[in-house]
């Protein structure tokens, strides 16, 4: 069964340019660490208010979304057993990089993305980017998160 998303929904729109501002390491491209599963997906759900974001040293953040149910199926096993059940979102290059090899290639050279506040924790969100299987970690995620946005 494919995952409940939406394209564009009420004008929201994947930002391709921010693949530039993601790291490959020693991956070929980011597209080869991060498989794309889906190229542009919103999703909703609450920001997990137990286990906050942490600032990665890539310069992301690692937020954890706990998915409303019909973006469920968007969790893999991976999800459940290594990030308490949530779907992970990476804002990218948001935060102080000292990671080598992100520094070295320079992805986040003169560029912020400010779309996530911590005010966000606790909070029912609207969440669009690219839905992604990080073949390091396992897990699914929204990375890179093109936007985050507080709904009722």
């Amino acid at each position: 069964m494919a995952p409940a998303m939406s394209v564009s929904p009420a004008g929201q729109v994947c930002d391709p340019s921010l693949w530039a501002h993601v790291y490959a390491g020693r991956f070929g491209k980011p597209q080869d660490r991060l498989r794309v599963n889906h190229p542009c997906a919103t999703i909703t759900g609450v920001i997990d208010p137990v286990h906050p974001p942490a600032r990665e040293a890539d310069g992301d953040w690692h937020i954890r979304l706990i998915v409303d149910p019909p973006f469920a199926v968007m969790l893999n096993a991976k999800n459940l057993s290594g990030q308490h059940g949530d779907l992970v979102l990476e804002p990218v290059c948001s935060n102080q990089v000292t990671q080598r090899d992100t520094l070295d290639e320079g992805v986040c050279d003169g560029f912020t993305q400010q779309i996530y506040r911590p005010a966000m924790i606790g909070q029912h969100v609207m969440v669009t980017g690219v839905y992604v299987t990080d073949m390091e970690h396992g897990w699914n995620e929204i990375h890179p998160v093109t936007s985050i946005v507080i709904i009722p």
